[in-house]
């Protein structure tokens, strides 16, 4: 390499990591910071770390037998689906507690991240890692109200398998009526 050759490849600006979107290719710009953050292009909303999913199965009984909790969804993808409470692992957020946030987040039903035991993790066509963490039984009488939250429309009992809003929550909830997640 030329000595001009030289200069003129030290003197090329590297550009930032995540400085730009991955969709539009925008800048971020200095206004932009923090994770998550949206393109002001494009609103494209981008993680820092968007594969790990935290997903629900919180079973719930009561004088008809044991259910799971699920929620209708009031956001993309798949708005007005049903599906396990769950969500994106937050950076550097450890997966157990992410399983009770978003089950708080989605329900308002509050669970102890030392009761979460994985039983499932699975990855899907578009590159997620699922962790399906199960929490212990406990009787629906005391849960809060299924009110509507900023993501959901509400909370209601799953009383048999069915085909959910996501093919793996569909998968993790015939595992469970089948008795595969003891």
């Amino acid at each position: 390499m030329s000595e001009n050759q030289h200069s003129t490849a030290r003197s090329i600006p590297r550009p930032q990591p995540h400085s730009h979107c991955s969709s539009c290719g925008a800048a971020y710009g200095e206004s932009v910071s923090g994770w998550p953050r949206t393109c002001p292009a494009c609103g494209t909303v981008a993680y820092r770390n968007p594969l790990p999913v935290a997903v629900a199965l919180q079973p719930v009984y009561d004088t008809k037998g044991t259910t799971l909790v699920v929620v209708t969804r009031a956001i993309a993808p798949a708005r007005g689906g049903t599906a396990l409470p769950g969500g994106y692992i937050g950076d550097r957020e450890d997966w157990r507690r992410a399983v009770v946030r978003e089950l708080r987040e989605e329900t308002g039903i509050e669970a102890a991240a030392r009761d979460v035991r994985l039983v499932d993790a699975m990855s899907s066509p578009d590159g997620h890692l699922l962790l399906f963490g199960l929490l212990p039984e406990r009787p629906v009488k005391g849960l809060p109200q299924p009110d509507a939250t900023d993501e959901t429309e509400g909370w209601h009992l799953l009383r048999r398998p069915a085909e959910l809003a996501f093919p793996l929550h569909t998968l993790a909830v015939r595992a469970w009526f089948e008795g595969r997640y003891i």
